[in-house]
């Protein structure tokens, strides 16, 4: 109730029966019930219930006292004498009396956890008071996992009801709550930044995030940075959108602001591995590596993140082009990762053996040699057949360059059923070479261009081969 409609109603008693005492506020009436409670003074209470049994708002305050303090029964007798007297007195009631005694009675309800009594009692306190937001508010709430589209519904009556009310906000709140990203998103985008809270800055940048909306999530984030700068969804938004986008600079700054000037942040392997992306996005290798080890030697962390550590020391390693260490960090990771390695995890050692005799010509036949151990051991697995026997092949025609130690991986390949195309080129194409340029035949080269003009008909080589058909 409105201070200046206690202040008329206070001074028509006044006039109508000069005796009678001037009617507290709510808020007051609500205190000096929680009072009465705190002193176990029974017989107090009963005189406050006494002295406001005709006023059904008054009742509510009490009752929200008693529900405030956990009282939950005594709670709702109260609450339940403030329904009776609007039932029997339906003239004497105002629209704000009837809501209000509804609202309390389904936060009764809640407490109770008779969660469809509670609905069933926000629902008619928006009918019994249109222009009271609070009924809608809770009846989004409380109706905002079970039925969200139902909840919405609730706000756009009240955005009708009540234009001047900040309709838009407190559905993104419902939308959030319900795990609607794309509404939550919708509503948040209606109402200016400065008008937020910095948890619901926080869920919209969050929103955004998580439909893939990165940039203006960063954005989102930026700002609320201005205003809570401390806060720790904000700080890892910033942080990861900008690893994404790869503004490594920005990314980096805001790691620091997560790892170190958040409050109540909890650092996940997620946060560890996004810093690392970006310290190796922006080639400070020593300093990614310096991270890596301390998580790799710390014996308080997990299993899991113990390997990714030592897998993203080897890859950094790898980016840094320091076969050197790469290889034997690669070896240690595989140990300890065990069967737990990928195809892909066991592949990436014999790449490291490839670039290396790549770069180092004095270890080039060393090198490849142990690349091909490396890709034999990976073809006894199935499903890594076809890519180990191509590893194989490319290794081989580094090894004798292109002389036809290659030839019997290309031609398993040209043999694999339902061979990857492009691996299927590079072998018609190995064995063009082979026939035309060392064995001198190029009618032995013949079907081979003929096969590979199928899958590659503009391939420059193969319409050369076969131009020469007689």
């Amino acid at each position: 109730m409105k201070l200046k409609n206690l202040f008329i109603g206070a001074l028509m008693a006044l006039i109508a029966a000069p005796a009678m005492a001037q009617a507290p506020v709510a808020d007051e009436i609500q205190k000096q019930a929680t009072k009465l409670i705190l002193s176990k003074d029974v017989d107090g209470l009963k005189d406050l219930e006494k002295e406001y049994k005709k006023s059904p708002t008054s009742l509510v305050s009490i009752a929200k006292a008693y529900l405030a303090a956990g009282e939950v029964d005594k709670a709702l007798a109260t609450a339940q004498k403030a329904e009776a007297f609007i039932n029997e007195n339906p003239k004497k009631v105002t629209a704000q009396d009837k809501c209000l005694t509804f609202i309390v009675l389904g936060n009764i309800a809640s407490a109770k956890n008779e969660a469809g009594n509670a609905v069933t009692w926000y629902q008619q306190a928006m009918y019994a008071d249109p222009q009271n937001p609070d009924g809608y508010r809770l009846y989004a709430t409380a109706t905002s996992k079970s039925d969200p589209r139902g909840a919405l519904d609730a706000m756009e009556q009240l955005r009708q009801a009540r234009p001047d009310y900040p309709v838009d906000l407190i559905a993104a709140d419902i939308a959030n709550g319900a795990g609607k990203p794309k509404e939550a998103i919708k509503y948040y985008s209606k109402v200016k930044l400065e008008d937020m809270q910095p948890y619901q800055i926080s869920a919209f940048a969050t929103n955004l995030y998580l439909t893939q909306k990165v940039e203006e999530a960063v954005k989102v984030a930026e700002y609320g940075q201005t205003v809570a700068p401390r806060n720790a969804t904000l700080n890892r938004i910033a942080f990861w959108g900008n690893t994404d986008l790869k503004n490594w600079d920005k990314a980096l700054a805001n790691a620091d602001k997560l790892f170190n000037h958040s409050d109540s942040v909890k650092i996940s392997s997620d946060d560890y591995g996004r810093k690392i992306n970006a310290l190796r996005g922006a080639e400070l290798y020593d300093e990614a590596l310096a991270e890596l080890n301390k998580l790799a030697n710390d014996p308080m962390m997990p299993k899991a993140d113990k390997l990714f550590a030592l897998k993203q020391i080897a890859q950094t390693y790898s980016d840094k082009e320091d076969y050197v260490n790469a290889i034997p960090a690669y070896e240690n990771y595989l140990a300890e990762a065990g069967l737990k390695a990928s195809v892909t995890d066991i592949a990436a050692l014999g790449q490291q053996y490839m670039y290396y005799a790549q770069q180092n010509p004095a270890k080039k036949a060393e090198s490849l040699q142990k690349a091909d151990e490396v890709f034999a051991r990976l073809a006894a697995i199935p499903d890594a057949k076809e890519y180990a026997v191509y590893k194989r092949a490319q290794v081989a025609n580094l090894i004798d360059g292109g002389k036809g130690k290659a030839k019997p991986f290309y031609d398993e390949l040209i043999a694999t059923p339902n061979c990857n195309p492009a691996r299927l080129k590079e072998a018609y194409l190995y064995n063009i070479s082979y026939y035309g340029n060392v064995m001198n035949d190029i009618n032995a080269a013949m079907p081979y261009a003929e096969k590979l003009a199928e899958i590659d008909p503009e391939n420059a080589v193969a319409k050369q081969v076969l131009s020469l058909k007689e």
